[in-house]
């Protein structure tokens, strides 16, 4: 006697501000995958979350097993340890499951500033709790949790087992703007899938914004209400979109959010070591991607102490 199949996800687990929302709707749009709603639940991230219980979990996805192959969904609190820590454990307890990962990363100093802007907007780095820093602008530093976040060999070591049995695929954001139709297909093979028509363009979502959108005084309460969640079910996409934008108006987002060279320098020296593992442990083509060669950055940060002045200390403020 056989148990129950088991329960197939694949979950784009980060890296945070790396094209996660851009491949999160090309692998929506294949008609053998069940997507999240909404597509970052976190549900393996955090202990209030995971308290919802997997019944909840499951019931996201609106999976049809005669439709479905895969539940999908992208949290990138997945990939944020030690600052959201026990994913890898809390999916090892989730009943009657197999894990498949997809990782995308882009060029770690322009994932760090794309982090300081969002966080910047948001407040919010970790998940849904509000940030102790009254500024995320490069002005007042980088964040540990960006700095951890841009670690991603450290990040990809959370899940060592799920990589060495073929259950983890990497992915680079660089590559899937300069060569998606290759980078999906390598996609489809690793899940199994017969590839869908590929849309002319990638869909540009979560882009880096100047400003951003606030709702217009008053809107804010009937947000809240039970109307709006009604609305999103019974409304067209298309006519929400309109609504949208008519009860917000953008804000200018202040800080600066570009690294100075020294900046640069400095902090491709902290990473040299987890780049150099990234290269040689799991196969990222850091040089041909991003231009890096992690033997020349490894004494960058000694030597950018030096000469760095007041931004020397630039990635321990918290």
């Amino acid at each position: 006697m056989t148990g129950p199949a088991p329960r197939r996800h694949v979950l784009i687990v980060g890296a945070m501000k790396s094209g996660t929302t851009t491949l999160f709707s090309l692998l929506a749009a294949h008609p053998r995958i069940a997507a999240a709603r909404p597509k970052e639940p976190g549900y393996f991230a955090f202990d209030d979350v995971a308290a919802r219980g997997a019944d909840w979990y499951e019931g996201l996805f609106g999976f049809d097993p005669a439709r479905h192959d895969w539940r999908l969904e992208a949290s990138t609190d997945y990939t944020k340890a030690p600052f959201a820590d026990g994913v890898r454990a809390r999916m090892a307890a989730h009943p009657d499951a197999a894990f498949r990962l997809i990782y995308i990363m882009r060029h770690p100093l322009r994932r760090i500033e794309s982090h300081a802007r969002h966080t910047q907007v948001t407040g919010k780095e970790v998940g849904q709790i509000p940030s102790p820093r009254a500024d995320h602008g490069l002005d007042s530093g980088v964040s540990l949790p960006s700095l951890a976040v841009a670690r991603y060999a450290a990040q990809i070591d959370v899940y060592a087992d799920l990589w060495a049995a073929g259950e983890m695929h990497l992915v680079a954001l660089e590559d899937l703007q300069t060569d998606p139709a290759r980078v999906m297909a390598g996609i489809w093979t690793f899940l199994g899938l017969e590839p869908p028509p590929l849309a002319d363009a990638l869909p540009q979502a979560n882009r880096a914004r100047t400003g951003r959108m606030q709702m217009v005084r008053g809107w804010d309460r009937l947000a809240r209400t039970p109307l709006m969640p009604l609305g999103r079910r019974l409304l067209p996409e298309r006519l929400r979109r309109a609504i949208r934008a008519g009860l917000h108006r953008r804000v200018e987002i202040e800080g600066r959010f570009a690294l100075h060279p020294e900046e640069e320098r400095l902090l491709l020296g902290l990473l040299a070591p987890d780049l150099l593992r990234l290269r040689d442990v799991y196969g990222v083509e850091v040089e041909r991607l991003w231009g890096l060669r992690p033997e020349r950055l490894a004494g960058a940060d000694a030597d950018a102490g030096a000469d760095a002045g007041a931004g020397a200390d630039l990635p321990n403020r918290v």
